[in-house]
């Protein structure tokens, strides 16, 4: 069962995300020697990340923490759709991530052959096990797509590998993203979403009937490991009544 997690508004939100992240890695660190995050771009992770590299700079052993990328778009890294170059901004260049804990999509190469590096990337990191990362962070759109996973394509639904190329027709450009397969494979997965126009996509995916070639949040399954969704009032707003 998904657990969820409703606050007043994106700030409290936010801040309560961050703590709970800041709990999850000092839990996990007790029982093993590094923490692997997958980030997520959009606005709401955005605030998360300023609030991480502020008020949280000296509250996680960030020399234990392996960053990751869910998804990389190949357009400018001056662009502000450019994901990696503003959490790289607001994290790395803040807080003392090591350098060789940080790793990146390439966008200096072709979308397939930079999926093809950064899976292997990916495997040899985590050993060519069943598991991948400690915890993805997860945003949603008003289409209940995740990362650069989009509704009514056949191959992000099922796509054995961990990660793929697509095309985005909308934005006209060419991703990398993990795809459903090494998200469930993580030990932790984590929606972080805010606003009152993504009310009735959150009610669709968790409440709603279950379509996920028209909603592919609905194939991040709890597998017997934790989903959690971090929700503000507005997001919420046609789930359940607001316990925060």
């Amino acid at each position: 069962m998904p657990k969820l997690h409703i606050y007043k508004n994106e700030r409290e939100t936010c801040y309560a995300f961050a703590e709970w992240l800041a709990d999850l890695v000092k839990e996990t660190l007790t029982r093993q020697g590094s923490f692997t995050i997958a980030l997520s771009g959009g606005d709401t992770p955005k605030l998360v990340y300023k609030i991480l590299a502020t008020d949280y700079a000296t509250k996680i052993d960030w020399d234990k923490i392996h960053l990751f990328w869910g998804d990389e778009s190949f357009i400018s890294s001056t662009d502000e759709k450019n994901n990696p170059a503003l959490v790289l901004k607001m994290l790395i260049d803040t807080l003392p991530v090591p350098k060789n804990h940080v790793h990146g999509i390439r966008t200096d190469i072709s979308p397939e052959a930079s999926a093809l590096k950064y899976e292997d990337l990916l495997k040899t990191y985590f050993n060519n096990g069943n598991t991948t990362f400690d915890l993805v962070i997860l945003g949603m759109g008003e289409k209940g797509n995740l990362l650069s996973l989009y509704p009514f394509s056949q191959e992000s639904h099922h796509h054995s590998g961990w990660v793929m190329p697509v095309y985005d027709k909308q934005d006209d450009l060419y991703k990398v993203t993990l795809t459903i397969t090494a998200i469930n494979a993580s030990a932790v997965k984590a929606f972080l979403i805010t606003g009152k126009k993504k009310e009735d996509v959150v009610q669709q995916v968790l409440k709603g009937k279950y379509e996920p070639e028209k909603s592919p949040a609905q194939l991040i399954v709890a597998a017997n490991k934790p989903v959690h969704w971090f929700l503000d009032e507005g997001s919420a707003g046609k789930l359940i009544k607001p316990t925060h």
